[in-house]
C-alpha cells in the first residue's frame, strides 16, 4: 500500500518519550496509510535497542553525530516515502485522530495551504504554546515589559507563543515545531529546515519562508495534542546556560537572515538591556557577567 504520510521523530537521549509517542501514534490513527521514521541524533542512552524491540516495523536511523534538530529532520526527510510528513518531537502525546484529520484538511483545501497543526496542550489539559507572529524587533522590546502599554496590539500582532483560545480553524503565521503537518514537496522545494539553526527558531525560519513564497499554515483547535516540553533539554543547573546560549545564536541568526544584521544587532542590544533591567530587581537567576558573554559572543 503506498505510503501516505511519513511520521519523523527525532529522538535523543528519551527513548522512554519516544516509545510512548510511537504508542500514541499507533492507538488513534486509522483510515490512512502511514510510515514512522525515527532519527536518533548520536544519543548516549540505549534508545536505538529500546526502540527497534518494542516497533520493529519503524524505521531507525542512525546519526553518527547530533548536528542538531533541522538536520536530523532533514536526514528523515530523504527516507520519507508519504506524500505528507508529520514532524513530531518525541514529547508530544497523539490524543485523536490527528494524522488523518491533518491529512483529510490539506487533502481538501486550496493548492496554496499546505501546512497545519493542533491545539497543543501540558499533560493536565491546560493550554499549551501552540502558535505565534513572526519575531520582530519590536516583539523583543515588548517583551522585556513594555508590553503592558499596548496589550491588545501586542496579543494579537506581535507575540510569539500563543495558546490556542478559539475554536474555529485560523490561519496563522507559524506553528510551534513540536508538531506540525506539511506537504513533502513544498517542504523540499523551500529547502526544508536550515541546518545553521542547531535548536531553536528553525521552525519560524521555515515557515517564514513559507510565508514569503504565498504558502499558507492554519491551525486545527479541535485536534489536541500533548506537548510535555523540555525533556531532551535538562540540566543541573539552576539556569541551563547551555541552553540558553543556543537559543540565543539562533535568534541573532534568525533575525541577520530574515531581517538585517542591523535588526540582529539591535536585539542583541535590547537582550543586553533586558539581562541588565532584570538583574536590578533581582527577576533573574543568571549571573550578569556571564549572560553578557553569552550574549556578545552568541
Amino acid at each position: 500500500m503506498e505510503v501516505q504520510v511519513s511520521i519523523i521523530i527525532v529522538n535523543y537521549n528519551c527513548e522512554l518519550h519516544t516509545c510512548n509517542c510511537i504508542d500514541s501514534i499507533y492507538k488513534y490513527t486509522r483510515d490512512i496509510s502511514f510510515e514512522i521514521i525515527v532519527v536518533d541524533n548520536a544519543s548516549m542512552s540505549n534508545s536505538l535497542k529500546t526502540i527497534s524491540e518494542r516497533f520493529p516495523e519503524v524505521k531507525i536511523i542512525y546519526n553518527q553525530e547530533n548536528k542538531g534538530f533541522g538536520y536530523a529532520n532533514n536526514i528523515g526527510v530523504k527516507h520519507a516515502s508519504g506524500k505528507y510528513l508529520f514532524f513530531l518531537n518525541p514529547d508530544t502525546l497523539i490524543l485523536n485522530t490527528a494524522v488523518y484529520d491533518f491529512y483529510d484538511f490539506l487533502l481538501n483545501s486550496a493548492n496554496d495551504v499546505v501546512c497545519c497543526g493542533g491545539n497543543l496542550i501540558k499533560v493536565d489539559g491546560s493550554p499549551n504554546k501552540s502558535y505565534g507572529n513572526f519575531p520582530t524587533v519590536l516583539q523583543q522590546f515588548s517583551d522585556i515589559g513594555f508590553k503592558i502599554f499596548y496589550k491588545k496590539l501586542h496579543s494579537e500582532k506581535l507575540a510569539m507563543g500563543k495558546f490556542c483560545d478559539f475554536n474555529d480553524i485560523r490561519l496563522v503565521n507559524y506553528l510551534v515545531g513540536a508538531a506540525f503537518f506539511i506537504e513533502k514537496q513544498v517542504f523540499r522545494n523551500i529547502g526544508g529546515f536550515d541546518e545553521q539553526f542547531f535548536l531553536y527558531y528553525e521552525e519560524t525560519d521555515l515557515f517564514f519562508r513559507l510565508n514569503k513564497a504565498g504558502y499558507k499554515s492554519y491551525l486545527l483547535p479541535k485536534v489536541k495534542i500533548i506537548h510535555l516540553e523540555g525533556v531532551t533539554t535538562e540540566s543541573k543547573e539552576p539556569f541551563n546556560y547551555r541552553m540558553w546560549e543556543m537559543m540565543e545564536k539562533s535568534r541573532y541568526y534568525y533575525f541577520a537572515k530574515n531581517k538585517s544584521h542591523f535588526a540582529s544587532f539591535c536585539v542583541r542590544l535590547v537582550q543586553m538591556f533586558s539581562l541588565i533591567l532584570l538583574y536590578s530587581f533581582g527577576k533573574t537567576p543568571v549571573n550578569l557577567k556571564r549572560a553578557i558573554k553569552i550574549t556578545l559572543r552568541a
